[in-house]
Order: structure tokens, then sequence, then C-alpha cells
């Protein structure tokens, strides 16, 4: 072979596995996707899509195309139905398997039971999931939840708030469960 042709055919050669070699990494590196009933796109006009008298809206939650992206996207999304579900069905012990052994010591039976009787969450939305490290996820989401007026946080006494918070996740037993931590002090809330 002439050593004139030696140096495009090695350059097309390389060229060709490099296209390769980044094709491959996106196929690998792409999440599973979620279901399309689970992803929430973002719409345009009001803040608050559900009337009213409909609050607090679907008990499902969701997730932005973002948070989707996610590696650990679907699995932040099952914890959370799990846990969203407990307080909306009022049940103790779904609750404690969506949270650390250290929130099941911290919320006594009584107390959680007190705290969610009327308690009912919808409009969940995950806006973003961000890694803190292997084990530890923080995720930022709305939800709005209707309650009794004695039930409402004593800094807003309204029947029903929509909810800005940040909820911090972590890994036990093998599982997602979401955890007591300082991200959760810096809640938002304003009335319906």
């Amino acid at each position: 072979m002439p050593t004139r042709l030696l140096l495009p055919l090695v350059l097309v050669v390389v060229a060709a596995t490099a296209g390769v070699g980044v094709l491959a990494r996106e196929v690998y590196r792409r999440p599973a996707p979620a279901r399309g009933d689970q992803i929430a796109v973002p719409s345009s006009g009001s803040s608050s899509p559900v009337p009213r008298g409909d609050q607090p809206g679907s008990g499902a939650v969701q997730l932005s195309i973002d948070a989707s992206m996610h590696p650990d996207g679907t699995r932040v999304r099952e914890v959370l139905q799990r846990f969203f579900d407990s307080i909306n069905g009022h049940d103790y012990e779904l609750w404690t398997r969506a949270v650390t052994q250290r929130r099941v010591d911290e919320t006594p039976r009584s107390r959680w039971v007190s705290d969610y009787e009327s308690s009912r969450d919808g409009t969940i939305l995950v806006h973003r999931v961000e890694s803190v490290d292997p084990g530890r996820l923080r995720v930022l989401m709305t939800f709005t939840s209707t309650q009794d007026l004695a039930k409402a946080p004593a800094d807003l006494q309204a029947d029903c708030i929509h909810w800005r918070v940040v909820y911090p996740l972590q890994v036990e037993r093998g599982a997602l469960r979401v955890d007591l931590g300082t991200e959760g002090s810096t809640s938002q809330f304003t009335p319906c």
C-alpha cells in the first residue's frame, strides 16, 4: 500500500472508532424511560391548573422531563408514590416502608395519625433529582395538600396549601427511602 494512502486511511479508522465510542456512551448512559403518564410536560397559563373545588388534585406522582432523565428517576417516583399513598390512605404501616428507620423512630404512630388524619396530597410533581453522594439524593418537588384548619402549619392557617419542598432520599436496606435532613427545612408554602 502506498504511504500517501496510509495517513487518510488511519484518519478514517480513528474517526469511525471515535464516532462509535460516542454513540455507545450515549446508549449505555441513557436511563430507562419512564412511562408517558408518569412524566409531566410543562404547561403555560395558570400556576394552579386544578380548580379550587378539586384540590388537591391527582395523587399520582409525576416527574418533570429533567427528573425523568436522572438515573434514579423511576426509583424516586416509586418511593414518593408509596410515601404519598400512605398519607392519602392514612396507612402508617405503608408509610414506615417509604421512610428511613430514623424517621420512623422520631414519629410514633399516634403522632403520625394525628398529624395526617385529615390530610390529602395531590398535584405532585418532582422537578429535579440531584445526587448528593452514592447513597443519597435531594429531590425538589411541589405538591398541594388539603387538611383541616386545625392541622395546618402554624405559619399558614389554610385548608389548602401549595408546597415547594426539598426531600432527602437515602438508600437504606437496599431501597430508597424518604429521610430527615436540613433539605426539608427550606420548605415554602402558599395558600391555594
